[in-house]
């Protein structure tokens, strides 16, 4: 995930298109892969027919193979992630996309899962926020019930994430002693109270006051 986290949130799932979402660059490429063996296979005479079926096959083969490596790349970056406060949608490899929810704006939520989906454990999940872009669909999400499940967990518990990230702020606040100083009698500017030499005039201090 690319998308750094705030103090005190923490991240609680993680997930991404599901693999097959890529199906049909796969085919593609071992079609193209049959394609460079066959002609191997039956085209042996050195003739220039058997020269350009074997050119433009291995270019078939290289083309499929970068396409479906793209495919896959961007697969891997398109993942959905929630924290204790939003649910992070992130899209793109050269060009990034990235989209937050947060918790407490969450309205509704579902899933839907055709037959298929439920054995490859795959589907679409649907978001309904207070904004006025209304519901957002994520398809083809891998673990499409839990994604849903710790989004509406993690909403209803929104207001105590807050409380106690809010409290663990005001604790560290309170934690923080600020740093004693004390003015140089040569130069008059303010230096560390435990100084021997002064920063600014470059005089050795005197012996600082314990109190």
């Amino acid at each position: 995930m690319r998308t750094k986290l705030r103090e005190g949130e923490r991240k609680i799932f993680e997930t991404r298109a599901h693999w097959i979402t890529v199906i049909k660059p796969f085919l593609v490429l071992l079609l193209a892969i049959v394609l460079m063996v066959l002609s191997f296979v039956l085209i042996k005479e050195q003739t220039v027919f058997s020269r350009i079926s074997h050119w433009a096959c291995g270019a078939l083969l290289l083309v499929a193979f970068l396409y479906f490596g793209y495919r896959e790349w961007f697969r891997r970056r398109d993942i959905w992630a929630v924290t204790n406060l939003r649910v992070i949608d992130e899209q793109g490899i050269f060009r990034r996309y990235s989209k937050e929810s947060p918790l407490d704006k969450i309205n509704n939520l579902s899933y839907d899962q055709s037959l298929l989906g439920r054995i490859m454990n795959y589907g679409d999940v649907e978001i309904q926020t207070a904004a006025e872009e209304g519901a957002t669909i994520y398809r083809r999400v891998a673990k499409p019930k839990k994604l849903k499940e710790t989004i509406a967990h993690y909403r209803d518990e929104y207001g105590q994430e807050l409380q106690q990230i809010q409290a663990k702020a005001a604790t560290s606040a309170a934690e923080q002693k600020p740093e004693e100083t004390r003015v140089c009698p040569f130069c008059a500017e303010t230096v560390k109270a435990q100084a021997k030499v002064c920063r600014y005039c470059g005089r050795d201090l005197p012996p600082a006051k314990t109190s």
